[in-house]
């Protein structure tokens, strides 16, 4: 940038050496060096604005990095805790077909030793999968026998 000003100062003693007198020359050669000396400062203030812009994203980065730093460091401990959990985690999942989508519909095994009855329902097309009560369950086991029965009368 200083080698663009003085580039301009020495076009400005240039047009002073030339001894134009008030001619029309002159007053556009003028006019010319006054637009450079102007273009160059602005370029000048850009080129400080720009600087100081590199300055502070480099700071909000470095802020930003040390900030990453500590939450995945916290993130990486809590997940060292919740894997020894995870060992722990003795839950039991049941899978029902349905009998009208076919799709397979899990539910939580408590909901078995649950007093309270509960209808389990296929999220695809509603239909009744499970119900814990005994009627249920017992209609359940006879028609699981009656397949049997079935496949062994055609062996």
């Amino acid at each position: 940038m200083v080698d663009l000003q003085k580039k301009v100062a020495y076009l400005q003693g240039l047009m002073e050496g030339l001894d134009l007198e008030d001619s029309k020359e002159k007053r556009v050669l003028s006019q010319v060096l006054e637009i450079l000396e102007d273009v160059t400062d602005v370029l000048q203030e850009l080129k400080t604005g720009q600087t100081d812009l590199e300055d502070y994203i480099e700071s909000v980065d470095e802020d930003l990095f040390d900030l990453e730093d500590e939450i995945y460091e916290q993130d990486e401990d809590e997940d060292d805790d919740y894997c020894c959990e995870c060992e722990e985690d003795d839950s039991e999942y049941v899978e029902v077909e349905c009998p009208k989508c076919h799709d397979l519909v899990v539910f939580d095994a408590s909901i078995l030793e649950d007093d309270d009855v509960i209808e389990v329902t296929c999220p695809n097309c509603d239909e009744v999968v499970f119900i814990n009560d005994d009627v249920y369950e017992d209609q359940e086991i006879q028609g699981d026998l009656e397949k049997l029965a079935k496949n062994t009368e055609d062996i």
